[in-house]
């Protein structure tokens, strides 16, 4: 019998990597809407995670989205006190189990913050690509569903009411990201180019955000190289590239796959060392790392980056 446990994991990983992605890149909106935001929010000891928590602080009064255009936050214009967020992506559904499985976060939640006698001031919201036929078919055209703007926002009132907002076919700055439609794709980064200030904080993730979509067969527009060419100095480009190629030769000598992805590492750390104008290891000290430590050496430049940024 074949063991599928390594494909299994696989899957999961990926499945965990596009949620975590979602969450780092939608997270600058509802910042700039002075919210405080956590990505994966911890429910329990045993690892259950929620894709993300939105507390707006602003219990007096409401708040104030002066300055951000009304179709970034299309659907959460009733932002509450507390807002927890679930994220089903273009390979996943919202079905009657994850609805479960959301009011089971939602209870887990009012217990850690003692909040179980306060349910008003709670807000749930799944956003999800696919529109949930199958778990709205058993309400349609009754009280507990109501159709906010046809086929993309709705209120399902069951229980705890949940906003639900799909984002197929949705031209949304940041949920148009994540749509797997290439003409979708492309609306939603324009904008993001017009716009510039929330790509300025999401830029790090769209060359992540291309290497899932070339696992999953899907071209992806606007890659990393791409916005290096649009947001900084000609050298930082030529830097860039010459690393990735550079890994790559190395790579096609040893025989080794990985040696693209390395360059492509040394790339990027040379890139943020000049925009951070700090030297933390030299090319030579680069070359001689593994991918591991590339990798944890451009997470922590990249996390210095964005402190910058914020």
């Amino acid at each position: 019998m074949k063991n599928n446990t390594n494909t299994n994991n696989t899957d999961k990983e990926n499945k965990t990597n596009w949620h975590r992605l979602w969450g780092l890149m939608i997270a600058p909106l509802f910042e700039r809407l002075k919210c405080e935001v956590t990505v994966e929010f911890d429910l329990s000891l045993k690892s259950q995670l929620l894709d993300m928590v939105v507390v707006t602080k602003l219990e007096d009064e409401p708040i104030n989205f002066d300055g951000v255009n009304p179709d970034y936050y299309e659907g959460f214009e009733n932002l509450n006190l507390h807002n927890l967020i679930s994220f089903k992506s273009f390979n996943e559904s919202f079905n009657q189990t994850a609805i479960e499985e959301f009011y089971g976060h939602f209870t887990n939640y009012k217990k850690m913050n003692n909040l179980e006698d306060k349910e008003e001031k709670i807000n749930l919201y799944a956003v999800t690509h696919h529109f949930p036929e199958k778990l709205f078919s058993r309400y349609k055209n009754t009280k507990f569903l109501e159709c906010i703007t046809e086929n993309r926002i709705y209120d399902f009132k069951v229980f705890t009411p949940v906003r639900f907002i799909i984002t197929n076919n949705f031209d949304h700055p940041i949920l148009g990201l994540f749509s797997n439609k290439t003409e979708q794709i492309i609306k939603s980064t324009e904008r993001l180019k017009k716009d510039g200030w929330l790509l300025k904080k999401v830029s790090s993730y769209i060359n992540e955000l291309y290497n899932h979509y070339s696992l999953e067969g899907v071209n992806m527009p606007y890659t990393h190289e791409m916005f290096l060419k649009d947001h900084f100095p000609p050298e930082f480009h030529a830097q860039f590239m010459l690393g990735k190629e550079k890994g790559f030769q190395e790579g096609e000598k040893k025989g080794e796959k990985k040696g693209e992805k390395k360059g492509e590492l040394i790339g990027k750390i040379q890139l943020l060392q000049q925009i951070l104008k700090k030297t933390v290891s030299i090319k030579t000290e680069l070359l001689a790392k593994n991918i591991s430590e590339l990798q944890s050496q451009y997470d922590s430049l990249e996390k210095e980056w964005l402190n910058v940024q914020n």
